[in-house]
């Protein structure tokens, strides 16, 4: 692999998706004695990753805020060294690797809003970044879709490559579930569903609530994350959980019923936690999954989440809902040294 090697990421802190995804490419990168450099606005010089990284700051404190995003890409260019490769896990030009973990084009159909005249210089801005870029990973084969069909690039420049997990924290451990189950507040005889979000209106709480109030099964929503808009019947919130292992374990099954889906960690996660899912069919994670992960539904049809979930329930009353071999679930290899493995193959590839 290319020992030259920066990442381009808006902040290096704790935050979304793709700031844990730069944490897990400098985790490996280093593990492998490959030096990396930074570009980030910010960075949280706590965090166990930043004594790993050479960081570059990219300052932009006389920018107006709502505009950083679109001077970013021009001044890390002027910071670059020469010869150096460039994976971005932001919205960067030039890039040896583009990170698509999501599009603007495909949130807004998703989610079913027009585009403002933000989002316009959004979209713009990803057509540079897609048109620029040397290849494109593609997150999923729905991001691989989405890049093709919204913003006619060209196939030949993208690679699916899914997104790790971390195999260290999600494993099952069944000999703890009776005293999570306790912890949490869980009953015996009732089905848990644990619904992890902290963003209730893309992750479908609408329609998961309009089931898990109404149904007279003996189940309960679990919603770890964001406040509850208002109190509703068989919904148990949990609040912000640290610890998303132990609720995995302890709860009988994840669900989630998501507008918009890039890939869904969430999913992954659970499996490999031993928890199998109850998902819709249109998020991304439901590509790496069998039929062993667990069951999934149609967002346009009500009655399919319906089916899905008295499936669930029927499953734990018979005692074998829990997964004793995650990995036989899923179709990909999560570890994060397989992902490097795909990622040094497109670098060289370059």
């Amino acid at each position: 692999m290319p020992q030259n090697i920066a990442i381009s990421i808006n902040r290096f802190n704790r935050g979304g998706g793709m700031e844990s995804y730069t944490f897990d490419l400098v985790r490996g990168l280093t593990a492998n004695n490959i030096s990396v450099r930074v570009y980030a606005t910010r960075f949280d010089t706590s965090l166990p990753e930043y004594a790993q990284i050479d960081a570059q700051t990219v300052n932009q404190k006389r920018t107006p805020k709502k505009l950083r995003p679109f001077f970013f890409a021009r001044q890390l260019q002027k910071l670059r060294r020469n010869g150096e490769r460039l994976i971005a896990c932001n919205p960067s030009d030039h890039a040896d690797i583009f990170v698509c973990g999501g599009t603007h084009l495909g949130y807004l159909r998703g989610m079913q809003q027009q585009a403002t005249l933000l989002d316009k210089l959004t979209i713009r801005r990803n057509r540079t970044n897609y048109r620029t870029a040397k290849s494109i990973m593609a997150h999923s084969a729905l991001m691989q879709r989405e890049l093709v069909e919204l913003y006619g690039v060209n196939p030949n420049k993208i690679r699916v490559v899914y997104p790790p997990a971390d195999t260290q924290r999600f494993f099952p451990v069944p000999e703890e579930t009776a005293n999570l189950r306790r912890k949490y507040g869980f009953g015996e005889n009732e089905t848990v569903f644990l619904f992890p979000s902290t963003g209730h209106k893309r992750k479908g709480l609408d329609m998961l609530a309009n089931f898990f109030e109404h149904t007279r099964l003996p189940v309960k929503l679990a919603v770890a994350g964001s406040p509850l808009p208002r109190p509703m019947n068989n919904v148990i919130e949990l609040g912000f959980c640290k610890n998303m292992p132990e609720l995995y374990r302890a709860a009988d099954y994840t669900i989630m019923a998501s507008l918009y889906e890039p890939f869904g960690l969430v999913g992954v996660e659970s499996v490999l936690s031993g928890t199998r899912v109850v998902l819709s069919d249109n998020m991304a994670c439901t590509e790496v999954m069998n039929d062993h992960a667990g069951f999934f539904f149609s967002r346009t049809r009500p009655e399919t989440l319906a089916a899905a979930v008295e499936q669930a329930v029927a499953l734990k009353q018979s005692g074998t809902h829990k997964l004793a071999d995650p990995q036989q679930a899923l179709t990909y290899n999560p570890s994060l040294e397989q992902h490097i493995t795909e990622l040094q193959a497109m670098l060289e590839a370059v």
